[in-house]
């Protein structure tokens, strides 16, 4: 993912199966051409048991170095196919999206009086993997892999063309990536732009909410505060502890976006502190524009390539499946393509499904 939460193409590989082999080696060319040592990675993925066995052979993937997370929609997949429950499926989505632990405990206790062996099964999940509130900032706000599945669907339509159709249309759109973001970064800069759009538009957002915001200073050489919002849903006030020596706030979106929330903006006005500059240098539009600063240059006609050392051999043992009909080129749905919204509805009907109003549906970008 880039500076403005798009799609950054790193590397492609075409291969004959997914499996334990494939995604090892998949992983070893990754470190060895794209990562290149650098520490601070942060792997999103499903819980396949060929990713997950790989990934643990790749030290590059592991902390030091960096980690391995979980995408939280198939946490949520797989939870429902165990349990079958659109109330907990929702109830699981919300405790892996919360970023404060408290309110994550208080869904997991939820979950757990609804249904017990539902909150075992989550509990026996390391949720340093799959929660945010848990996550340390490493996920920078992204959840799940939404967003490769969106490649998936750009390049579903070549998937049975020869392998050099398949590499040319990957390589004409990503070109395609490149050049248009070079061009946005390009007008960002003309507007005198700080930050690439989603910054600004969680910056500024964030801005407004921390008007009506309430601070009380505590430490000085720590620059701690406690910060009195009001309650989104009904009556009361909450309370969030803001130490700007530290670089933390309570509410956890700070440390998770890398952006001020608005808890943090009104501290730093009340300490006359610009909370701009505690923004994340990832989000500057320089950074933006140098992420896309590389060319692409077309192809010439195949006569005048260079002649490869090597002979490709097909090989006999790999064949296409001979069965009537056309063989699938899309991904199986699961349960969590399903709308399920006569369930959905019926639930709360009954008063089963709580506070989901202002919550995304589990697989449902924001």
């Amino acid at each position: 993912m880039d500076e403005n939460q798009q799609v950054l193409p790193l590397a492609f590989a075409i291969v004959d199966d997914e499996s334990h082999a494939s995604w090892k080696w998949f992983l070893q060319q990754l470190s060895r051409h794209v990562i290149r040592g650098r520490r601070g990675v942060c792997l999103i993925s499903d819980r396949h048991a060929g990713i997950t066995k790989a990934v643990n052979e790749s030290p590059e993937f592991m902390p030091p170095h960096g980690v391995h997370k979980y995408c939280l929609r198939y946490v949520c997949s797989n939870f429902n196919s165990h349990h079958k429950n659109v109330v907990l499926k929702d109830l699981c989505w919300r405790a892996g999206s919360e970023y404060q632990i408290r309110k994550f405990n208080q869904i997991m206790e939820e979950i757990k009086s609804q249904k017990l062996e539902a909150f075992t099964f989550l509990d026996r999940i390391n949720k340093e993997k799959w929660t945010a509130s848990h996550d340390g900032g490493w996920r920078c706000g992204i959840l799940t892999t939404n967003m490769s599945e969106c490649i998936n669907g750009v390049l579903k339509g070549v998937r049975r063309l020869p392998v050099t159709a398949i590499v040319e249309m990957t390589l004409k759109r990503t070109a395609h990536y490149f050049r248009e973001r070079a061009i946005k970064s390009g007008v960002m800069l003309s507007n005198s732009q700080l930050w690439t759009d989603f910054a600004k538009k969680k910056f500024t957002h964030w801005g407004e909410k921390s008007i009506n915001h309430t601070v009380t200073k505590y430490n000085h050489l720590q620059q701690s505060t406690s910060v009195v919002t009001k309650r989104q849903q009904g009556p009361g006030l909450n309370t969030h502890v803001v130490k700007l020596a530290n670089r933390e706030c309570s509410c956890g979106k700070w440390n998770q976006f890398g952006i001020p929330c608005s808890h943090t903006q009104k501290v730093c006005a009340a300490y006359n502190i610009s909370a701009a500059s505690m923004v994340k240098e990832y989000y500057d539009v320089m950074a933006y524009k140098n992420t896309y600063s590389g060319i692409f240059e077309p192809l010439q006609l195949e006569d005048y390539w260079d002649v490869p050392n090597f002979e490709l051999v097909h090989d006999p043992t790999i064949r296409t499946s001979t069965r009537p009909g056309r063989n699938k080129t899309s991904r199986i749905p699961n349960e969590m393509d399903w709308r399920q919204m006569r369930e959905r509805q019926q639930a709360q009907q009954r008063g089963e499904s709580s506070r989901q109003s202002n919550v995304p549906l589990p697989g449902r970008p924001e």
